[in-house]
């Protein structure tokens, strides 16, 4: 069983997407169904961007790992976390 939590961003799925870039340089990111996935080396989804459509200031929704699928994932989450902490400053309060 996967988990994922959620962080509402005050900035745009994109401008999220070049932090995480430019601060962790070993994913992959990908396009795929109006999100953008994260992705380790081996395709391990560790965090998606959406674009938010609510009306109030969050421009994007990050959903990132918390928990793995599998035990044997368990150094994925770390991943998931990182990104979450690349852009908590950026969370809508």
């Amino acid at each position: 069983m996967s988990s994922f939590e959620r962080l509402d961003l005050r900035i745009s799925p994109e401008e999220a997407t070049d932090l995480v870039r430019h601060r962790l340089d070993d994913l992959r990111v990908v396009r795929r169904d109006g999100a953008i996935e994260f992705r380790t080396a081996t395709g391990f989804v560790v965090a998606t961007l959406h674009h938010s459509d609510e009306e109030n200031e969050t421009k994007a929704r990050l959903r990132y790992r918390t928990a793995p699928r599998l035990p044997v994932y368990l150094h994925k989450v770390s991943k998931g976390e990182e990104i979450r902490d690349a852009l908590f400053e950026f969370r809508v309060t």
